[in-house]
């Protein structure tokens, strides 16, 4: 059983090739386009009941994962409209499993992937024509990736929530349930390229945390230490990233999701460590 948000959900993700290589498991995706461990907390548990996996997946994406735990509904540079569903939508656990309800519906007008904003088509890096939710995540936190690896501010607290309700999930698996948490990591961390673009979009930040060895990076230093006490597989792909983007794009230009072959990198890791057991 895979969780996780549109970085798993879509079509051509890697649970496609888990399918197609792990012939002796059914993979049930559970995953859903925008959702985080608010939603998961809501639904996976009966997911979990249901089918009582050997296996379970999580997939963690460092891009907002925290963010959509607590947005910045302060902030006075977002409209007051967006301000007023993100400030709903974090204290209403029943909108956020509406919104998980309607994911399809909503993410034909709201998500950069659908309607006829696609940023995915363009090849050339251009500001206009990024991904608009991710413009607009910068504009109501331009620190939003530098708080979120170094657990600054708000984001401290969100991590210590997301262990919180990830503990409430584990605690519906049986107890020979192999569990893995795989971290996608956000594309400023591969190389300075990506740094410098997202710097144009409208991030901030006073360190180069591309240069960085995630095990010097705050919030991997917590993930790996929530998950040696839970005894889950923590698999952090970022030094297989950088070098695969060495030899080609693994990032869509314009979209902060991963192109097929950086899909197939993930499902390389995932797959070596399932047949490691």
């Amino acid at each position: 059983m895979i969780c996780g948000d549109s970085f798993s959900a879509d079509p051509s993700a890697y649970v496609k090739t888990l399918r197609e290589s792990l012939t002796n498991y059914a993979v049930i995706n559970c995953a859903v386009s925008g959702t985080g461990i608010r939603q998961h907390e809501l639904y996976l548990n009966n997911r979990i009941g249901t089918h009582n996996p050997d296996i379970f997946i999580y997939q963690f994406y460092v891009g907002n994962d925290l963010f959509d735990i607590t947005h910045p509904h302060n902030s006075k540079d977002i409209s007051l409209l967006r301000r007023f569903y993100w400030w709903l939508s974090d204290r209403m656990l029943s909108l956020g499993f509406l919104n998980f309800k309607l994911a399809v519906m909503r993410y034909n007008f709201f998500d950069d992937s659908g309607g006829s904003y696609k940023p995915r088509v363009h090849e050339e890096f251009s500001v206009e024509k990024y991904s608009k939710r991710e413009k607009l995540n910068y504009v109501a936190d331009p620190y939003l990736l530098e708080n979120t690896l170094f657990l600054k501010g708000q984001r401290k607290t969100d991590y210590e929530t997301f262990e919180y309700k990830f503990d409430e999930i584990i605690k519906s698996l049986k107890d020979s349930t192999r569990k893995y948490l795989i971290i996608i990591p956000h594309q400023s961390q591969l190389s300075e390229l990506y740094f410098n673009r997202h710097n144009k979009l409208g991030v901030l930040s006073s360190i180069p945390y591309y240069q960085y060895e995630t095990e010097k990076i705050p919030l991997y230093q917590k993930l790996e230490s929530y998950c040696k006490q839970n005894h889950i597989t923590i698999i952090d792909p970022v030094k297989e990233f950088r070098h695969a983007e060495t030899l080609e794009q693994i990032y869509f230009s314009n979209d902060p999701h991963l192109k097929e072959n950086g899909q197939y990198v993930v499902a390389k890791l995932l797959i070596d460590e399932i047949n490691k057991q």
